[in-house]
């Protein structure tokens, strides 16, 4: 029997055999073999009990360059069939693979009003790719920088959270946003020390909330 525990970006799960601990995380994460990599540890049978089996842990993660090829292809055939001629910048950050995509006088198209092409694209090739959520790799596609300064923007509104969180002890509640955006903020916010983050909700009204230990 193995059991599972979530964390942010990873997989852990502990098991009798490292194949079984592994059996697992690829069903769980919905992908094959060659898409991850893992540590495998094991109890030091000092600590034991007379006679019982040490587990073996495994802690895995998706590869982001295995997103990114996947990623890249996606983008680059939906903008084929559309008859956009494009070039796409591929480059994986902490965890994050970005696209930035070149389409010339098609750009402000894609973009769309609001950036609400964009999103939608970006939503349909994080689907394509992988079924699971915080822990795989988030892909981010930008068009002249505005998911750039979009994110920017994001990103000081959760400073100024996490700075309150901190000095009142509350959860802090942030405005709802797209599922896309609290992704994000999921990930930039793990390297915060002391804060966790969760979403509390339902569609369209589900919001991020930001927690201080």
């Amino acid at each position: 029997m193995a059991g599972v525990k979530d964390m942010s970006g990873e997989i852990m799960v502990t098991a009798p055999s490292e194949e079984e601990a592994l059996a697992e995380i690829l069903k769980r994460l919905q992908v094959d073999r060659d898409a991850i990599e893992y540590e495998v540890s094991s109890e030091s049978e000092e600590s034991l009990l007379p006679g019982a089996k040490p587990e073996i842990e495994v802690r895995a993660w998706i590869k982001p360059e295995y997103v990114a090829e996947q990623a890249q292809k996606r983008v680059s055939d939906m903008l084929n069939i559309v008859g956009i001629d494009h070039q796409l910048e591929v480059s994986t950050k902490d965890r994050i693979v970005r696209i930035d995509i070149d389409a010339g006088e098609h750009s402000s198209l894609l973009i769309g009003r609001d950036g609400q092409n964009l999103a939608a694209l970006q939503y349909l090739v994080n689907r394509m790719i992988l079924r699971v959520g915080r822990e795989a790799p988030m892909v981010i596609l930008d068009i002249q920088g505005y998911r750039t300064r979009q994110y920017k923007d994001l990103e000081k509104l959760v400073e100024r959270a996490v700075k309150r969180a901190r000095e009142t002890g509350n959860e802090i509640e942030l405005d709802p946003m797209p599922a896309s955006e609290r992704k994000y903020l999921h990930h930039y916010l793990t390297k915060f020390d002391g804060i966790k983050t969760f979403s509390r909700g339902d569609e369209p009204e589900r919001y991020l909330v930001i927690v201080a230990d």
